[in-house]
């Protein structure tokens, strides 16, 4: 049970009420910008999807009209129906940043997905309010930092189990967003969070299907429901983290306090340990393997028919969550050791065009996927999960065997995007979904968003 002592519900509600840009240093707004630019990319690029427009579709039936855009398309919506939409499309490719392991218990690759639920939540309060540039980036770094240190100090066994983080934890962080920029004081946000754990929700068994980017969806607009409901008076427990029935005990067994009391903004964690923008639009726990073994195919040139087998060593967190050996839908192949090795030797990249139905079923790539031969390596297991380590080896026909260890990719801290990098990556996002000077424009205002008096100013240049 969660340690007696100050109430944790307490302690996340003051802080949020609390946040302000000026209490914010240059190097969290600085990535705090990035992440931004990052979120609103993938949320462009996955407005076209199945799952994206399925749920606009939804939406479209209930008949509302409101104030927040569509990331993507033309509707005007209710805020909380707007974060679900733009939730649910920057999930929808699983091209959003991942959260970073705090400590050698907390394993690498299974905590938060912080900017998607966060982003869609705030970016629609902000709209339908009139925040100005600084007061969203106050709550967006506020949430992110809410949503980060809940992941960090829940029990493992609350993702281990089979929660969803992203859908289970981002709530907080929506919450806490939206109740920041509605102005609610700290016992109104006390209470957001406490209805934000009742409606807290996701489990693993949707990876690899449509449901997935519905956890970020309905985090970000269960988050503004909660937030607009403590608005209008709605009292829950004021101690819902806490206690025997609190969201840490229930829902991971128990919690280390101590990760949390007194961490808010101290450091922020989109600064330390930092968060990773992803290379490629599928499940993090398979990049650091998939940029090891694309060096190996461009440094020695390797052609398909020259692969005899590709064998990849890895610990059981990983063959866990990547689990589907001959997927048959994009949605499968962002869990796929096999497809994400096969078609960077079949390609030599894996981007958003690589990841489709049409081309996880073409007959070479399937073919190809027959010679990746994912196991548990005993060694690597052992070393523990706090890094995504993995070894690969590539046996060629000729006899020839290449090899490389991986713990660490592109997007990393250890090795971060530049912003030219990112940039690009927005740019391949936004392709065919806003023209290019609307992409030049809206890096432009991100990247100077304290000087933005109205968010419109923003969100007008992502509508279709």
């Amino acid at each position: 049970m969660v340690s007696a002592g100050k109430s944790l519900t307490l302690e996340v509600a003051e802080y949020a009420s609390g946040a302000s840009y000026g209490s914010i240093s240059a190097s969290v707004i600085q990535r705090a910008k990035e992440a931004l630019v990052d979120g609103l990319g993938v949320m462009l690029a996955g407005s076209a999807s199945d799952s994206a427009n399925a749920v606009e579709r939804y939406v479209q039936e209930l008949g509302v009209s409101g104030k927040a855009s569509v990331v993507g398309g033309s509707m005007m919506l209710p805020a909380q129906f707007a974060a679900l939409i733009n939730g649910t499309s920057g999930h929808a490719l699983d091209y959003d940043d991942t959260q970073i392991s705090s400590a050698p218990d907390r394993v690498y690759g299974l905590l938060t997905h912080p900017t998607v639920p966060v982003l869609a939540a705030s970016l629609a309060v902000a709209e339908e309010v009139g925040s100005s540039g600084r007061e969203l980036i106050a709550a967006f770094c506020a949430g992110v930092e809410v949503a980060c240190k809940v992941a960090e100090a829940i029990n493992p066994r609350h993702y281990k189990g089979g929660f969803h983080s992203t859908g289970t934890i981002g709530i907080f962080g929506a919450a806490a967003a939206a109740a920041r920029l509605m102005g609610l004081p700290s016992e109104d946000m006390r209470h957001a969070i406490g209805i934000a754990a009742s409606k807290s929700a996701g489990i693993r068994v949707a990876f690899g299907t449509m449901t997935k980017p519905y956890h970020a969806g309905a985090a970000a607009e269960n988050g503004v429901v909660a937030a607009k409901l403590a608005h209008l008076g709605y009292r829950t427990d004021p101690n819902a983290l806490d206690g025997q029935w609190g969201f840490f005990q229930v829902a991971g067994g128990s919690a280390d306090p101590e990760l949390l009391q007194g961490k808010l903004g101290n450091p922020y964690t989109l600064v330390e340990p930092g968060v990773s923008i992803k290379p490629y639009p599928c499940g993090s726990l398979a990049h650091p393997s998939m940029d090891a073994f694309l060096e190996l195919v461009l440094e020695y040139d390797v052609k398909p028919e020259a692969v005899d087998e590709i064998r990849l060593g890895t610990s059981s967190n990983v063959l866990n969550a990547l689990r589907y050996q001959r997927p048959q839908s994009e949605l499968e192949a962002k869990f796929s050791i096999p497809f994400c090795l096969a078609i960077l030797v079949l390609e030599r990249r894996g981007g958003i065009g690589e990841f489709t139905d049409e081309v996880v079923l073409r007959p070479n790539v399937q073919e190809m996927m027959g010679r990746v031969k994912p196991y548990l390596h005993e060694g690597i297991e052992a070393r523990g999960f706090e890094r995504i380590r993995s070894l690969i080896e590539v046996k060629l026909v000729d006899g020839r065997v290449l090899s490389k260890e991986a713990s660490t990719s592109r997007g990393t801290p250890e090795r971060p995007m530049t912003t030219g990098e990112l940039a690009e990556k927005f740019r391949d996002c936004a392709q065919g979904v806003i023209t290019e000077r609307r992409q030049k424009e809206v890096l432009g205002l991100v990247y100077g968003l304290e000087e933005v008096g109205d968010v419109k100013q923003l969100t007008r240049l992502l509508h279709k």
